[in-house]
């Protein structure tokens, strides 16, 4: 006589279905890539910076009759009224630092230069950290055939001016084409005859920046710094003429550096927010001191105070008075919560011995992202990075779906657990 089926209640068999949907599936670690990388070597790193024109400089390509117009946008102040103001999308500052990081990256590793924005690959290191979509991917590529994605780790916010177009209006100019062969004067986008102009930001307008490079490797951070110093430094953050263009960090007198500010977490708690400029500000020394302010040891303690925490510096300092505040302990009731420590250009803030967070500014923060961008070149110059689409391909494997890889007339057992992957 066979053995009766053993039947599970509705509980148990609830409780079975339940089990079968959330439990993840393993994610294989990966080594060239953060995407996901050991925890212990990722960290966290907000950017913000003040920025100003140098040059001629453009955003949008929108036209208004005759005109290439840069992009501006309405913003509201707190009494009601409204100003105009010139915008920066987070979109062109992301074009234009990924372009010249893929030039980098082309440089020593040819083997990814059918790579570009239009038709990325979705096998090299700087898809796998700036995205990529397998609708746009090359025919044939794993990205395509196994309809994969990958979310950027850099992240970009619009800015928009602190100076107003009622105070600098833009400037027109003509942009003439002139045939070599006849000397007619064409526009510069159709070449026919007749005068085309585009609309300019004056110099001296500021743009606070901000941006997050999330859960990434340091040679990660390092692709965004070099995006970042390097559009800077060779004037390629503008819509027009390769030609034209110009912009640079701002300085902070006090500090003797740039207006710069660098924090940085190894898992992404960061006990004091990344400093924002409001967009109704419209005075530029006002805006700087949000900048300023952010690292003062008087400010930090205001801002833990405000939290409803006790702040008061180490016994050792508090018997002298003369003595700099350079410690801050923060406390919850009589307990110790955080020791901030400041020295020049940077604090730390530990609990309990374990690091927190660190908030470097001016020639300190600037010096960081340069020591991360040279971690990049060496990554890229590494042999074992000619490796990356093999070091991925367990990744990807785990992460398709599973009507993508299963043949026909296979079970479905795991299936639950291969879309809580996905």
């Amino acid at each position: 006589m066979a053995p009766k089926s053993k039947k599970l209640s509705a509980t148990a068999q609830g409780a079975t279905q339940e089990q079968r949907v959330v439990a993840p599936k393993s994610l294989p670690r990966t080594v060239l890539t953060g995407i996901n990388a050991e925890p212990s070597q990722l960290f966290t790193v907000m950017v913000t910076a003040m920025v100003e024109t140098t040059g001629q400089v453009r955003f949008g390509d929108g036209t208004d009759i005759d005109t290439t117009i840069t992009e501006k946008d309405t913003v509201a102040l707190p009494d009601g009224d409204s100003v105009l103001k010139y915008v920066w999308a987070g979109t062109k500052r992301r074009g234009v630092d990924r372009r010249l990081i893929h030039e980098l990256r082309n440089a020593h590793r040819p083997e990814f230069t059918a790579c570009y924005i239009g038709q990325l690959c979705a096998q090299c290191p700087i898809c796998w950290l700036y995205g990529f979509t397998g609708t746009t991917a090359p025919k044939g590529s794993p990205a395509k055939e196994q309809d994969i994605n990958a979310k950027s780790r850099i992240l970009y916010a619009t800015s928009v001016s602190v100076e107003t177009l009622g105070q600098f209006p833009a400037n027109r100019h003509a942009r003439n084409a002139v045939d070599e062969r006849t000397q007619k004067t064409g526009t510069a986008t159709s070449g026919e005859s007749g005068i085309h102009r585009e609309e300019f930001i004056p110099e001296g307008i500021h743009f606070p920046i901000y941006s997050a490079a999330v859960r990434v490797l340091p040679w990660e951070v390092g692709a965004f710094a070099h995006g970042l110093l390097e559009s800077l430094n060779s004037n390629r953050y503008t819509a027009a003429s390769r030609a034209i263009g110009g912009m640079k960090l701002s300085t902070v007198n006090e500090w003797h550096g740039p207006a710069l500010i660098v924090d940085v977490s190894p898992d992404g708690v960061f006990p004091l927010a990344a400093p924002k400029i409001a967009s109704s500000e419209v005075d530029f020394p006002h805006a700087l001191e949000a900048l300023t302010g952010a690292v003062t040891p008087g400010n930090v303690r205001i801002a833990f105070q405000a939290m409803g925490f006790k702040v008061e510096p180490p016994a050792s300092t508090a018997q002298n008075a003369a003595k700099p505040e350079d410690e801050l302990i923060v406390k919850e009731g009589e307990a110790e919560l955080l020791r901030i420590t400041f020295e020049s250009g940077a604090l730390t803030m530990k609990q309990n011995g374990i690091l927190l967070m660190t908030r470097y500014w001016g020639e300190r923060a600037r010096g960081y992202l340069e020591s991360q961008r040279l971690a990049f070149r060496r990554y890229l110059v590494d042999p074992q990075t000619a490796g990356f689409p093999e070091s991925v391909k367990p990744y990807v494997a785990a992460i398709t779906p599973k009507s993508k890889t299963a043949s026909a007339g296979e079970g479905s057992e795991d299936e639950t657990n291969t879309e809580a992957a996905g």
